[in-house]
């Protein structure tokens, strides 16, 4: 009896964690499903002009990946499943087995009482004993006995109860079992299509090399500009905050000079140990949003729902071959008429228009700045305070592009560039 009980609690166990991880395994294929109908949509969107782009190119590669990791997820179910059933098929025999013993118990009760049926032979049984004592122990037999057999009664219920819920769990997760199967060769099925709308895709690409070459010398300049742009608006409000933080600690020694009455000496000392100003201030309340900026790197919301079109730093172009592309920023492709958003807490310190890159926005976060660039239109002005995911502006609609709506987000710590992919979540 104790060795069934501890292989059944041992199933449990093992039964409720993988519980856990089926319910890990389903929030990630839920994720999945969700970023493969936003590319659906964005491809959607862009099937309007039936022209073969880049961009379609790279929501297409993203579609594609997130269907693999779909069905990789739907193999990790389906590994699952099966253990799952191994456990619960175990669990089964173990409750056959104990019901049946029991049922065999119940049957030598029944036949044993079947010679002490009535109320009368029990009393005579009792009765006829030789001495008090013999008298009071048959008296506990005969309870013992009435009440043994009540509880194997009970027992065989309650077995026979737990092997109904092991059948119906048996057949809820072959059920399910079959439904993930299903669904795993639907998507063998729409992955194949979607590598081969990109084969194609590529091909008719790669009949543009000239056109494309022209697009992406466009498109670097007018980046050149908008970072050259920012480095210098940046470069500019470091300077600004180093002066008013010199000015600060200057107006600091001076004050103190005038209302201590120290020695010639002291004075020296102070005016020397004070002579070099900090490099970069922040106050306590820009402390803490840096702080809080950087203790959330991984976790960042995205600054629109979209598709990384075009990723940061040196990389190969997806069609040209020997051609670098080298991005100082993060291109994200998303829904016409989409708004930006702050990806946390700050405040606005310039608003701005450039050729090429319509309205940008400038974000401070203490020594972190976000860069929202190709707005067609500013919910914001220059020293608006934002809380994370406030919209600051509407995506611009390009129709030069295919009516193509592309965010261009950048990330600095200082004056430094970071890359944005590692700060957004995942």
């Amino acid at each position: 009896m104790h060795r069934i009980i501890l292989i059944l609690f041992s199933c449990f166990l093992v039964l409720f964690s993988q519980a856990e991880t089926l319910k890990q395994l389903k929030k990630k294929q839920q994720k999945a499903k969700q970023n493969i109908e936003m590319t659906n949509r964005l491809l959607r969107e862009n099937q309007r002009t039936q022209k073969n782009t880049v961009s379609n190119l790279a929501v297409l590669k993203k579609q594609i990946s997130e269907r693999q990791t779909l069905i990789k997820s739907l193999n990790e179910e389906v590994f699952l499943l099966d253990r799952n059933l191994n456990v619960l098929n175990k669990e089964k025999v173990e409750l056959e087995t104990q019901l049946s013993e029991a049922k065999a118990e119940y049957a030598k009760l029944i036949r044993h009482g079947y010679y002490h049926k009535t109320r009368s032979s029990q009393l005579m049984f009792v009765f006829s004993s030789e001495s008090v004592s013999q008298a009071y122990r048959r008296m506990r037999y005969v309870q013992q006995y009435s009440r043994y057999r009540k509880e194997q009664t009970q027992k065989i219920q309650e077995l026979t109860d737990a092997l109904n819920g092991k059948q119906q769990a048996l057949i809820a997760t072959k059920n399910a079992k079959s439904e993930t199967l299903i669904n795993k060769q639907q998507e063998h099925q729409n992955l194949q299509r979607s590598q081969e709308k990109k084969e194609q895709m590529l091909s008719s690409l790669t009949k543009k090399e000239s056109e494309l070459k022209v697009l992406l010398e466009k498109q670097q300049k007018q980046a050149a500009q908008l970072n050259k742009k920012v480095d210098d608006m940046i470069a500019a409000e470091i300077a600004a905050a180093e002066r008013r933080a010199k000015a600060k600690a200057d107006a600091e020694r001076k004050a103190k000079q005038k209302s201590t009455a120290s020695a010639k000496s002291s004075d020296s000392k102070s005016s020397t140990a004070s002579s070099s100003a900090p490099s970069v201030s922040m106050t306590k309340e820009e402390g803490l949003i840096a702080g809080g900026f950087e203790a959330n790197r991984g976790r960042l919301p995205w600054p629109v729902k979209g598709v990384i079109t075009g990723h940061f730093g040196l990389h190969p172009h997806p069609v040209l071959d020997h051609v670098q592309v080298n991005n100082k920023g993060i291109y994200i492709q998303t829904s016409s008429g989409a708004d930006a958003c702050a990806v946390y807490d700050g405040e606005v310190t310039q608003v701005f228009a450039i050729p090429g890159n319509n309205t940008a926005i400038i974000v401070k976060h203490g020594n972190y700045r976000t860069v929202y660039a190709n707005l067609g239109a500013a919910y914001v002005q220059s020293g608006t305070k934002v809380k994370s995911r406030q919209k600051l502006g509407r995506v611009y609609v390009d129709a030069s592009k295919e009516n193509r709506s592309e965010l261009y987000f950048m990330v600095y710590k200082n004056a430094a560039l970071q890359n944005p992919e590692v700060w957004l979540s995942k």
